[in-house]
């Protein structure tokens, strides 16, 4: 960690490098997870200067910075800040890169590691892959692949199962699997890697943690924006491959895995891709909508039926899981931004033969609430007796937030901890190529069956919680969406 690195970062000047990656990366170095000696290479088509990239890249710290901003370590970060123009297909590009990433070994006189970063819309994924083979760029400074170069690659991983395996495939020709680091950035969410310690570290959690104690669990990632700058590359794609395929089944992988032999990469990684191949939809319960005035939006087809909210009921093929319903659901333009995962216990048994303990509808079921975003925590709804005389009950919740509990802490962002993992060759929190593969098998099922059914797009307003059938798709089987801790 305290060695040079040079990171080349294809796609430098858009959103992503903006908003997080030199943001990330600029902590990283403060905190002293990474060197000050690291080698910032942006690789964009746009027409600018190095010295433009600098102030591009000076702009978006400032917004981002968590602490008083230091000027002198940033002299030090933009003295080791380069600019690449081109474009990807180009040969010469490849080129310049070659002798500009020499000259940082050279300085060094060393085989400096080198960590190429896709931060590109997915089309473009293939040329670099390959021009980066060809210009044997990826092969370091010539002394074994496996020891200097990584590749870091951004969702989506394919537009399809047979996408994802050409992709993949192209990996495979070039890195060996020990150097791509398939970037998820929900898996570097806090509370998304407490989930594993709060079920294995408590004692009163994982011996209720299936289908004898749990009625079903609900996974919601509500977006209150809509396609924004993105209608470009949003078009066509849609909530299903661009949320449910990968944020969405990677936490519904990690919530009912079985526990790992240990706290490492592969025991982990082989626990979520077992629960990822046994995903089933029975019937195809699933449900698309499209929030009004999307064809409107900037960049979209007039004619799109793009889907904008997604709902799904799945089921796990697990002894563990058998009988027990994970309904899923995501959108855009929906009332508020938030990212939770509900599990509802079973209530209790309060009547024997003809005498009741507690009015039957008055007992409401346990809820345990994994907040995602924005407010990270985790509650627990519990039934108790309301102050005076009488035995009447009524719901409470128990709470804990990250930012009360842990306030004296900072926190890393997601993206900060998914690079110093990826430096430290932590393959923890990254995607693996079974686990996608199951992923894309049942998303593409999916949508051949939308194909085959021409399965109705339903209009919502923008502001709503979707389509209005999105309640009765859930409601017809006696049960309701959750919300915060309260049914919606």
């Amino acid at each position: 960690m305290n060695s040079p690195l040079i990171f080349v970062i294809f796609g430098a000047t858009g959103d992503l490098m903006n908003r997080k990656l030199m943001p990330a990366l600029l902590h990283l170095v403060r905190d002293g997870a990474l060197s000050q000696d690291v080698y910032i290479v942006g690789v964009g088509r746009r027409e600018i200067t190095t010295d433009e990239f600098q102030n591009m890249m000076l702009d978006s710290v400032k917004r981002m910075y968590r602490k008083e901003f230091d000027s002198t370590l940033w002299q030090k970060i933009i003295s080791r800040m380069y600019y690449s123009q081109g474009k990807f297909e180009d040969k010469n590009l490849y080129d310049d890169l070659v002798n500009l990433l020499d000259t940082f070994d050279k300085e060094c006189n060393a085989c400096v590691p080198r960590f190429f970063y896709l931060a590109t819309p997915p089309q473009h994924y293939e040329t670099i892959l390959t021009r980066l083979h060809t210009s044997k760029l990826s092969e370091g400074c010539g002394q074994g692949t496996t020891l200097y170069t990584k590749v870091l690659i951004e969702k989506p991983f394919g537009k399809d199962l047979n996408t994802a395996r050409h992709l993949d495939e192209l990996l495979a020709s070039i890195f060996e699997e020990r150097q791509i680091y398939r970037i998820d950035h929900y898996l570097g969410k806090e509370t998304v890697q407490n989930i594993l310690s709060f079920r294995f570290a408590n004692g009163i959690f994982e011996p209720t943690w299936n289908k004898d104690f749990i009625d079903h669990i609900q996974i919601t990632l509500s977006e209150d924006e809509g396609v924004g700058t993105r209608g470009m590359f949003y078009d066509g794609v849609g909530a299903l491959r661009d949320v449910v395929q990968n944020h969405m089944l990677e936490m519904l992988a990690i919530i009912a895995m079985d526990q790992p032999r240990a706290f490492d990469a592969q025991s982990i990684r082989d626990e979520k891709a077992a629960v990822l191949k046994k995903i089933s939809i029975r019937n195809f319960e699933t449900l698309r909508g499209q929030y009004d005035g999307y064809t409107k939006e900037n960049d979209v087809d007039a004619r799109s039926t793009t889907e904008t909210f997604v709902a799904l009921k799945l089921h796990l093929d697990i002894p563990r899981w058998n009988g027990v319903p994970f309904y899923l659901r995501t959108g855009k333009k929906l009332p508020e931004k938030f990212t939770e995962i509900s599990i509802h216990f079973k209530k209790p048994m309060v009547c024997y033969g003809d005498v009741c303990l507690f009015p039957e509808p008055d007992v409401k079921r346990n809820v345990l609430t994994i907040r995602i975003e924005p407010d990270e925590g985790i509650a627990l709804r519990l039934m108790a007796k309301t102050p005076g005389f009488g035995m009447k009950l009524a719901p409470v919740s128990m709470n804990f937030s990250y930012a009360q509990s842990f306030a004296a802490i900072e926190t890393p962002q997601a993206y900060e901890r998914l690079l110093a993992d990826s430096v430290r060759g932590d393959q923890t929190l990254f995607a693996r190529t079974d686990g996608i593969d199951a992923s894309w098998t049942l998303v593409t099922k999916v949508l051949r069956v939308w194909e085959k059914t021409s399965l109705p797009l339903l209009p919502y307003t923008q502001g709503s919680w979707g389509p209005p059938e999105a309640h009765d798709f859930i409601e017809k089987d006696r049960r309701h969406w959750f919300l915060h801790g309260k049914k919606v």
